[in-house]
């Protein structure tokens, strides 16, 4: 029996609508597959390729589409882990970074023919404002509103150390510059096998050439880079406790005596180790405000007085002349006699998680966050010195080691070293903690500061100048870990990244909104001259 040809045309049909939709998906998901946990990374340099066929040969409004569903399959399995807080702040959260794949995805249908021609300026000019429109979007995800930078793209290579020291001069945004400028190589190349323009004689691949070559820069940028001698100095040793508690920071769910009994223990057995400069406790590492708790007091009174100085996460209380109360997200040093030194706010607050807008004005709001009240944001870096060492270092809280700017700042402040007290805990179990380990890697190689970073439950670790995890404590488990750090050397030359800031990744935005006026200007003009040699009536 043969098909009938009604049934025929049909299934064409029917593949022609669902091959590009599969094509999209399929590029969200090997985006997901390059993060962890599966941390697949080689995934990510030809991740984009399938939404650049289909996005090559469709019409503005298809394109439109296809980047939307790519990047709302990417998200939403990729921050699978806020699952554990908010089912509709997950998937909110999820389809809004989704459509900073909207942009992209639209330039490559406007741009669908620029491969076509075979000529090589023309084409590489495609490729360029792919990727620079590519990271244009992902700069403006980073600051428009509060800014989310999770998991931008560069951040799936936190691993290939020699390829991210580049990192130094445009952030993380050259790597995903650069993987988005190989992405659409591959894809021209593939666009004109298929369509049979390189079946009419050799040319030299001056796309696929070319994207080789950035690559090699790279890599051999990088070698060069951790062929350095390391940084010279004496090391800061510290004690860098892990307390596991579950849902730390959900006060109504948490055992106060738990969380003193399991911080007293561990503390008290790192002290055992000799030469400690530092002991770190992480994020709302004590279940109150511990300037205004004689119980917290007390503990941290009684274990500085072993001998070392502790970083301690705590929420803070400022009270206002009107005696109405300002909450902080802080990190507080104590010296060896229980007093506080010095006291970091949080600048970056997470929004309906320590902040709720317009809370005044719309009470309703507040039913919908699991908090009751906001917390108010820091001004500025705070400067921490240790006894006997000028060497200051500052500290971010939570999820502002995902921040380029805020590691920025501490540097441009005079920090040697960085520190995070973060506590992810509410996310667990799952894969958020990693996820925010390697977007964590990249501020040290951006500022070439090394870092500490505390977790309640993981990713505890020490990171160097040049990205290098050492020692991570298991996640997920009680513990406490002893490292060190080698704090940079301030009086030499700071990066081109600490200098200038996103320069690149604003250039990058100049530069796609030239192109989009460009293409504006030109289609007006094809219309008016179409309009002339065909004049309506």
């Amino acid at each position: 029996m043969t098909a009938k040809p009604e049934s025929f045309i049909e299934g064409l049909i029917i593949m022609k609508k669902t091959v590009p939709i599969a094509a999209a998906v399929f590029s969200g998901i090997l985006l997901f597959l390059s993060f962890p946990p599966f941390e697949i990374s080689f995934l990510g340099w030809g991740a984009l390729v399938p939404l650049f066929l289909v996005c090559a040969g469709a019409a503005p409004r298809r394109a439109v589409f296809f980047g939307g569903l790519a990047g709302a399959v990417f998200f939403v399995s990729t921050l699978h882990w806020l699952r554990h807080v908010t089912i509709l702040g997950w998937l909110v959260l999820a389809l809004y970074c989704a459509l900073y794949f909207i942009p992209f995805a639209v330039f490559v249908s406007l741009r669908r023919c620029a491969w076509r021609s075979m000529a090589r300026f023309k084409t590489l000019g495609w490729i360029f404002g792919s990727a620079a429109v590519w990271t244009a979007c992902e700069y403006l995800r980073a600051i428009f509103i509060t800014g989310f930078p999770w998991n931008l793209l560069g951040v799936s290579q936190y691993t290939q150390l020699p390829l991210i020291q580049m990192s130094e001069w445009g952030g993380v945004y050259a790597i995903s510059f650069l993987m988005v400028f190989v992405n659409a190589a591959t894809a021209s190349t593939i666009l004109q096998y298929a369509s049979g323009l390189r079946s009419r004689g050799y040319r030299v691949h001056v796309e696929l050439v070319s994207a080789l070559l950035l690559v090699s820069l790279a890599w051999s940028f990088g070698f060069r880079t951790l062929l350095r001698p390391p940084a010279e100095g004496a090391p800061v040793h510290a004690a860098l406790i892990q307390p596991n508690i579950p849902e730390v920071g959900n006060w109504a769910l948490a055992d106060p005596e738990l969380i003193y009994d399991r911080l007293e223990t561990l503390t008290a057995l790192a002290q055992r180790a000799p030469d400690l400069d530092l002991i770190l406790w992480p994020e709302t590492a004590l279940p109150d405000f511990v300037r205004y708790s004689e119980r917290s007091a007390d503990l941290v009174k009684r274990l500085a007085a072993a001998g070392t100085p502790l970083l301690v996460g705590s929420m803070d209380i400022v009270w206002r002349e009107n005696d109405r109360p300002d909450y902080y997200n802080a990190g507080m040093l104590f010296n060896t006699r229980g007093e506080l030194l010095r006291s970091y706010y949080k600048q970056h607050l997470v929004l309906f998680g320590e902040y709720i807008p317009f809370e005044e004005k719309i009470p309703l709001v507040n039913a919908l966050t699991p908090i009751s009240t906001s917390f108010r944001a820091g001004k500025e870096a705070t400067m921490f010195y240790l006894p006997g060492d000028p060497r200051g270092f500052s500290v971010l809280i939570c999820f502002e080691d995902t921040l380029p700017y805020l590691a920025r700042r501490a540097a441009h402040a005079g920090a040697a070293w960085l520190v995070n007290l973060t506590n992810d805990s509410w996310f667990d179990p799952d894969c958020g903690s990693q996820q925010h380990l390697a977007n964590a890697v990249f501020r040290c190689i951006e500022t070439r500061r090394p870092m500490f970073r505390c977790t309640n439950t993981g990713a505890t670790c020490a990171i160097d100048a040049q990205g290098r995890i050492a020692r991570t404590l298991a996640p997920r488990t009680e513990g406490f870990q002893i490292t060190e750090l080698v704090p940079a050397d301030t009086a030499r030359p700071a990066t081109f990244y600490v200098r200038f800031g996103d320069l690149f990744a604003q250039a990058c935005l100049v530069l796609s909104l030239i192109f989009l006026l460009a293409h504006h200007f030109y289609t007006s003009a094809q219309r008016r001259k179409e309009t002339k040699r065909f004049p309506v009536g």
